[in-house]
């Protein structure tokens, strides 16, 4: 079996590491660069940084703060948010970023992101999907936290990014957004079928039953914040539960 990926979600707003309700609502945490440490410690396949407000505020991503959570990790760092341009990317990679994931601005001109494929390659290129159910089996891609709606079906969406040549998806629901709602797995399993790049999933994940599920979807990772900053569950708790199928750690 492929590696599963436990991968923490880390929502920035300025130097503060943040978490809200289906996007909203949000309320300080912590420091992220002392959060990234602990979960590297722990055995996290790899940090996803997000700046929440950057897109929205117009403001530039906080690279000191990007370079101060790489510096304490010896594992990938996916980065999303204000990503316009490939100068912004090259900065992000300059500064110890791994991976960009684009929500925004792919949604304002998808070639960029086919543009970022052949000059970085589509192992650096993500595409950062934001989603949520806006009729009785309607599911369209939102921007800015959720709060722009683009009018672009989620399943057009995903087809369209593929082909610009993204190497991953991040599929993150706003529905399921820190709250305790029920995954739906329908959709899920109609997505996953459709996507031919490594698949990864963030919203609403509470226990290791859901995270089982996602596996036998054949999803390649998990994004989870609340339950893990909240310590519900923990990152070695979840290894060990998988330790049979996933064999990049063994455990006494």
């Amino acid at each position: 079996m492929k590696n599963f990926r436990i991968i923490p979600r880390l929502e920035i707003k300025s130097n503060n590491l943040v978490k809200g309700m289906r996007m909203e609502g949000l309320k300080k945490i912590g420091d992220p660069s002392e959060f990234s440490k602990d979960y590297y410690n722990q055995f996290a396949d790899e940090i996803f940084y997000e700046d929440i407000v950057a897109s929205l505020y117009n403001r530039k991503l906080n690279i000191e703060l990007i370079k101060k959570i790489s510096s304490n990790i010896q594992i990938p760092l996916t980065v999303s948010g204000r990503i316009r341009n490939i100068k912004d990317m090259y900065e992000i990679f300059n500064c110890g970023g791994d991976k960009v994931s684009v929500n925004t601005h792919a949604l304002k001109n998808p070639k960029l992101l086919k543009e970022a494929s052949n000059l970085f390659g589509s192992q650096s290129i993500c595409a950062h999907i934001q989603y949520k159910k806006t009729g009785v089996s309607t599911y369209e891609v939102f921007s800015e936290s959720g709060r722009q709606r683009h009018y672009i079906d989620l399943f057009e969406w995903l087809r369209l990014v593929q082909d610009m040549g993204v190497g991953e998806l991040y599929l993150f629901s706003i529905d399921n957004d820190g709250v305790n709602t029920e995954l739906d797995y329908h959709l899920l399993e109609r997505v996953r079928k459709i996507c031919n790049v490594p698949l990864l999933y963030g919203g609403g994940i509470r226990e290791k039953s859901e995270i089982d599920k996602l596996v036998n979807l054949n999803f390649d990772g998990v994004c989870i914040s609340h339950a893990l900053h909240n310590k519900k569950i923990s990152i070695l708790s979840i290894k060990k539960k998988f330790q049979k199928t996933m064999s990049k750690y063994i455990y006494k």
